[in-house]
């Protein structure tokens, strides 16, 4: 070969590869494309994911209290009782506040986003702050939840929105009222850092939070076990918003079964001071009425699985006149109480602490097929109605129900 053969060969060589660099780069270029692509098609799911939950979870968080408010609101219309009518009222009344709290979570935490929060900053007496607390809750605690203001040996006025200082403060009992049946509920404030910050806290011995979830429970439209339906709302996710509005930071230490503490701390300004016959009632379509059976142990046998007392009340109003009814708060409850009792129906809430219903429903139709069980649920989309089909349930009745379709459906399955 000689030399003018040799030099176009080189520059054969030299073009191809120039090419080949070409393809390189472009394949680099397609593949960063296509991994971009992936990332935002990842997002977009999760985002649509979070949606449904979302959807699932306020959806859930609206008809629960509506359930009671519809099914009280009836009963009590045709009850002669000056005890029993005070009794609903009560319970219509506090629902009818689980309702509005709610919707002010809804649109503050919309503003919040939104960019639209306002805080005003004012001297504030953190002592008054507290007491206002104690006001607030006096009604709201449960029988043997006990509300304790941990008070510091000083006063303390701090250059903070009063307001949003209370409205974190209520999200965070609110949260450990439903978590809390039995035990104390701690708040207060304390200085830290050499008096640079303020530590303000809620602490109960409630049922805790699992560790895997302690990372995810402060994110907005991401509530704990979402997908086992076993949430929080969205008074978390606010209260953190606001916190850091504020200027400061919101954290959590928890111990399954055992309780938590949620904190949060503020950069501190301001000045520290010194140191029944049968019975019937009308609902909108006919009146129902329901006979008294002399002995009790001749009643068909029904198990409500239900965890909100004011929603099983309504159930045992309704029912227990009729059946004997036993009561599970919580799916290992059902399933403990089926084997030992041998109910002849059961009514099974879905969204349950420690196992949810549809697993209950499961383990239950392993054990007894026959037994027919009716999901009471509010969560009454077409894939919850699905889930508890799939799961074993005979019927589905959405909440808020009307009382005269629960009498139905009971009869349908349980014959005298």
């Amino acid at each position: 070969m000689n030399q003018d053969e040799r030099e176009i060969l080189l520059r054969k060589i030299t073009e191809a590869n120039r090419k080949l660099e070409e393809v390189n780069n472009a394949l680099e270029q397609a593949n960063k494309k296509l991994k971009e692509h992936e990332e935002m098609t990842q997002k977009a799911e999760k985002a649509s994911h979070m949606k449904s939950l979302f959807l699932a979870n306020m959806s859930h968080e609206i008809r629960t209290p509506l359930n009671a408010i519809e099914g009280f609101s009836r009963i009590m219309a045709e009850t002669d009782s000056p005890e029993d009518r005070m009794k609903y009222m009560e319970i219509i009344e506090s629902n009818n506040n689980r309702v509005l709290s709610l919707i002010n979570e809804i649109l503050d935490l919309s503003r919040v986003e939104a960019g639209e929060i306002s805080i005003k900053k004012s001297d504030t007496d953190l002592n008054q702050v507290c007491t206002s607390i104690k006001q607030i809750f006096k009604f709201r605690c449960p029988d043997g939840v006990k509300l304790i203001w941990k008070k510091p040996n000083m006063s303390v006025i701090m250059k903070t929105d009063k307001n949003r200082l209370i409205q974190v403060f209520s999200n965070l009992i609110s949260n450990a009222l439903k978590h809390t049946k039995n035990g104390n509920i701690t708040y207060g404030y304390r200085m830290i850092n050499d008096g640079l910050n303020i530590e303000f806290f809620v602490s109960d011995n409630g049922s805790g939070i699992a560790e895997e979830n302690l990372e995810h429970i402060f994110n907005a439209y991401v509530s704990k076990d979402a997908d086992q339906q076993n949430g929080y709302g969205l008074g978390l996710p606010l209260s953190k918003i606001i916190v850091e509005r504020l200027g400061g930071k919101m954290s959590v230490k928890s111990i399954l079964d055992k309780g938590s503490t949620f904190t949060f701390e503020l950069p501190f300004e301001g000045t520290i001071g010194g140191q029944s016959k049968g019975s019937q009632f009308v609902t909108n379509s006919r009146t129902v009425r329901i006979s008294t059976k002399s002995n009790a142990q001749d009643m068909k046998l029904i198990l409500v699985a239900e965890d909100e007392d004011s929603n099983y009340e309504l159930v045992k109003i309704v029912l227990s006149r009729r059946y004997r009814l036993l009561r599970a708060t919580n799916g290992i409850e059902a399933v403990t109480i089926n084997e030992e009792e041998h109910p002849d129906l059961i009514l099974m809430d879905i969204r349950m602490p420690d196992m949810n219903g549809l697993d209950a429903t499961r383990i239950i139709k392993e054990v007894n097929h026959d037994v027919p069980i009716v999901a009471l649920s509010a969560y009454a989309f077409d894939e919850n109605i699905k889930e508890a089909k799939e799961a074993g349930c005979d019927e589905f009745l959405a909440k808020p129900f009307r009382v005269e379709d629960l009498i139905d459906i009971v009869s349908k399955y349980v014959k005298d």
